[in-house]
């Protein structure tokens, strides 16, 4: 693309000014010369007034967000609803595919689902949860008596008390509630050892008749076990088979709420199945390009390209202006189509490598659009001019750049005149800069006088 890219120009700074100037003022106020042979100074009050830098290039307008859409599957395109310059809106639906059997194939997912959370289901739940703690209970009962009633209450307060002792330990509880914590574990392991003292010797003997073996025990442990996990599967049926949406929350894990699970999850798939066979605007925006008739059969490749409403607008300096521009700069831009109209915008981006245009090294930069102007209809790629505002300044304190001396990098001073007319070299602190004037932040005020070079005469 031809770019036009404005050249600015620099303040060229004259390694030997200083020394030259100061020895050429010395040798105008030194003593035995007449008025003749001194060469008349040029002056410049120093001012307030307003101080504006800039640089500009060229470039064009493009979409802030551009994105090709395709099908998740393959199929048969069934509708296309929108032409391309089309404005949409976010959500709304573009083009779908003869998507029948993913729609019977969804159907039959939440049959399913229905099946499992029907009332009989829950009366079903319901019953499986009285059934469960009956059986608990009977085998509490048959385990309890196998090894007395003492030592079991003694194990569950010992298992009681070291759980509290740990979740102490783990929340960070303070060394005392921690030592009072085990002093309770310690006392629940005496209980529960006296407990077992009292079973061999007295349970074992007077009730029992027969020391049970460590198989018969394990057995009785393990079927109280089986009936609480009933008990437990039966409550999670019930709490999910009872609440208004059954798959909000598939974390729990049981023997029906695994298969309720599974009947979610097969729904989720039988919809993305058939979402896939939609093609929504991901945006609000425009159409900008498709490829698509009805009746042709389609596969993944993209097949139709929105874009954002808002737009950028890429253009490119000279490598000389990147001094200064940075991201937050705010940009001026005008189109060819509307020289009369002046946009506002914001530079957003500056790319980190230099790109060739034409030919030369360029500086490639964005910057947003402000399109507020009625009358104004903006498309992509057109060709814009962009000035960036380095910086400005209003009622700043300014001096002719021919009055600014440098007397190293980043140095700099002026020749003020005196009361009594003798040039007095003051150093300055100096802020923005254009082709004529500089603004100078400290050193100088407004009404002082200073030299900017000698009168030539031949």
């Amino acid at each position: 693309m031809f770019m036009k890219m404005k050249k600015h120009w620099k303040i060229v700074s004259l390694a030997g000014i200083v020394i030259t100037g100061t020895l050429l003022l010395a040798a105008i106020f030194a003593g035995g010369k007449s008025e003749e042979e001194v060469a008349p100074l040029q002056t410049a009050k120093v001012r307030t007034g307003d101080i504006r830098v800039t640089v500009s290039g060229s470039g064009f307008s493009t979409p802030s967000n551009r994105v090709e859409l395709a099908f998740a599957s393959g199929g048969t395109v069934s509708a296309i609803y929108v032409v391309e310059g089309q404005g949409v809106k976010e959500g709304e639906l573009l083009a779908e595919l003869d998507n029948r059997p993913q729609v019977v194939q969804l159907e039959l997912k939440e049959l399913a689902l229905q099946a499992l959370i029907s009332p009989d289901a829950l009366n079903a739940a319901e019953i499986a949860r009285l059934t469960a703690q009956d059986s608990r209970e009977d085998a509490l009962t048959s385990l309890q008596y196998l090894i007395s009633r003492t030592v079991y209450n003694s194990e569950v307060d010992l298992a009681n008390a070291t759980s509290a002792l740990e979740t102490a330990k783990n929340d960070g509880a303070s060394q005392s509630l921690i030592e009072k914590a085990q002093v309770q574990v310690d006392e629940a392991e005496r209980r529960l050892s006296s407990a077992r003292a009292y079973y061999k010797n007295e349970y074992i003997p007077t009730v029992l008749g027969y020391e049970p073996t460590s198989e018969e025990i394990s057995l009785a442990r393990a079927q109280v076990r089986t009936a609480e996990l009933a008990v437990e599967d039966a409550n999670l049926t019930i709490e999910r088979l009872s609440s208004e949406d059954a798959c909000a929350d598939m974390t729990t894990v049981g023997s029906f709420t695994s298969k309720l699970n599974q009947a979610c999850l097969d729904i989720e798939l039988a919809q993305l199945t058939l979402d896939g066979t939609h093609l929504e605007a991901p945006f609000a925006g425009r159409v900008m390009a498709i490829d698509l008739v009805a009746g042709q059969g389609v596969n993944t490749a993209p097949v139709l390209a929105v874009a954002g409403d808002s737009m950028l607008v890429h253009f490119y300096l000279e490598e000389a202006d990147l001094p200064g521009v940075a991201a937050g700069l705010k940009t001026n831009i005008t189109f060819d189509a509307y020289p009369d109209l002046l946009f506002k915008g914001e530079l957003v981006r500056v790319d980190p490598e230099l790109v060739l245009v034409d030919g030369t090294p360029a500086v490639s930069v964005w910057s947003t659009l402000n399109a507020t102007e009625k009358d104004s209809v903006l498309l992509g790629g057109m060709t814009a001019e962009v000035e960036v505002v380095i910086g400005e300044v209003e009622q700043a304190i300014l001096v002719p750049v021919q009055a600014l001396r440098e007397l190293a990098p980043g140095s700099y001073a002026v020749f003020v005149q005196t009361a009594d007319g003798t040039l007095k070299m003051t150093p300055v602190t100096v802020g923005l800069r254009d082709i004529a004037t500089v603004q100078i932040l400290s050193g100088v005020q407004a009404g002082d006088v200073v030299s900017t070079g000698l009168v030539e005469t031949k």
